[in-house]
């Protein structure tokens, strides 16, 4: 089986686990950042912190709270990078220290086929075109990598711009047989470093991951 680590280029960590909701082991001021959400999204945020604690804890990194800021990014120690994503029952964490990978995306979906009306908000007419040329066994669910690619790109992006992108500005070129895609910006005067950025997916256990870095220049 393969591995989320494999999705990413150079030395990076992976924590992952089923949901679970183990307050007791979150910050007081992680605690206090969910007290008022579902039991559904406090198990999230709870697993993925215990998960990225345990992940940085291998690169050296002593313990702290991980509270998102106001848009809901992670915010990870100094001179460390990561990335969160989870799904129906499933949570992974990607780390590693940003003098080795400044940045990096990760996005797991469960394997599922995405309504008509999401695949028009995801999908560019070129990414249209070539879904229709791709075998039939294959078109159900290819919008769903898609969407997980574009999500695992604009995760990697984000913390270099700052910058928010809809999934229209960003377009994939994907290499099925290889599990690799480039994602680029199709918006004017986005910054280089992170204007076409190579990523790798694979599906596996009912789910499909992608991953995304920021090789260190």
């Amino acid at each position: 089986m393969k591995a989320i680590a494999e999705l990413f280029d150079g030395p990076v960590v992976v924590a992952a686990s089923s949901l679970s909701l183990a307050e007791d082991e979150l910050f007081p001021e992680e605690r206090a950042h969910i007290q008022a959400a579902v039991a559904k999204r406090r198990a999230e945020f709870a697993t993925a912190r215990i998960l990225a604690r345990r992940a940085l804890a291998s690169l050296g990194a002593s313990p702290v709270a991980l509270v998102p800021t106001p848009d809901r990014a992670p915010v990870w120690p100094p001179g460390y990078a990561g990335s969160i994503s989870h799904c129906a029952d499933y949570c992974a964490v990607a780390v590693a220290r940003s003098r080795d990978v400044p940045s990096l995306g990760l996005d797991v979906e469960d394997l599922r086929e995405l309504d008509p009306s999401m695949r028009d908000l995801v999908l560019t007419p070129a990414e249209r075109r070539w879904l229709r040329g791709q075998p039939d066994a294959l078109q159900p669910m290819l919008p769903i990598v898609i969407f997980s690619a574009k999500e695992a790109y604009y995760k990697c992006q984000y913390p270099i711009t700052r910058g928010f992108l809809d999934f229209q500005e960003v377009e994939l070129a994907i290499a099925w047989p290889a599990g690799t895609f480039e994602a680029r910006v199709m918006k004017e005067d986005w910054p280089a470093a992170v204007a076409r950025l190579a990523g790798r997916f694979f599906i596996a256990d009912g789910r499909v991951s992608c991953g995304v870095t920021l090789a260190q220049a």
